[in-house]
């Protein structure tokens, strides 16, 4: 058996280049059902904090798991809870606890499930640009930045790499 490859998908322009030949699963963000139906999509805000046309691809998406730590989501037949780590990975992180490790991006704890639930040895990153986000200024983005690293280490130190498609935060 070769290989087994996970596609994370972030809502960033590099999510055009996204085929969805060659993965084993597709782990998306949010509303990403906009553009992909992904096979599961993790939310890590409050249906609140959407705008109505993102809150209903959100709500009316239908993957097989639905990953979230917030209990609002639980009505979801799909939802699945998750536990994050208190904190953040600013020097390393330790994949072999349980919980995930959160960043100021779903797609951070997105890589971790993936690798985590689905044993995925190959992690590609498609739009997690992170580039004119509005929600995310130059500082966060840098630690945005620092964590993504510490977990591409965490990620390497058990075998399994992370590969960032497009010309966002985590390719500069």
């Amino acid at each position: 058996m070769g290989v087994l490859k996970t596609a994370v998908l972030g809502l960033g322009p590099s999510i055009q280049s996204f085929e969805p030949m060659g993965f084993d699963t597709v782990i998306g963000v949010n509303d990403i059902y906009r553009h992909y139906p992904a096979d599961a999509v993790v939310c890590l805000d409050y249906p609140r904090v959407f705008d109505p046309v993102r809150l209903k691809y959100i709500t009316n998406c239908n993957p097989l798991k639905f990953y979230s730590q917030i209990v609002a989501w639980d009505t979801r037949p799909d939802f699945e809870k998750i536990t994050l780590i208190p904190g953040y990975p600013d020097k390393s992180l330790n994949l072999d606890i349980p919980g995930y490790w959160k960043s100021f991006c779903s797609p951070f704890v997105a890589v971790q499930i993936a690798f985590k639930i689905y044993g995925s040895e190959e992690i590609h990153l498609f739009g997690v640009d992170m580039t004119n986000h509005p929600h995310l200024d130059r500082t966060i983005c840098a630690k945005i930045k620092i964590h993504f690293r510490n977990l591409e280490s965490a990620l390497a130190q058990h075998g399994a790499k992370m590969i960032v498609h497009g010309n966002g935060i985590l390719t500069a």
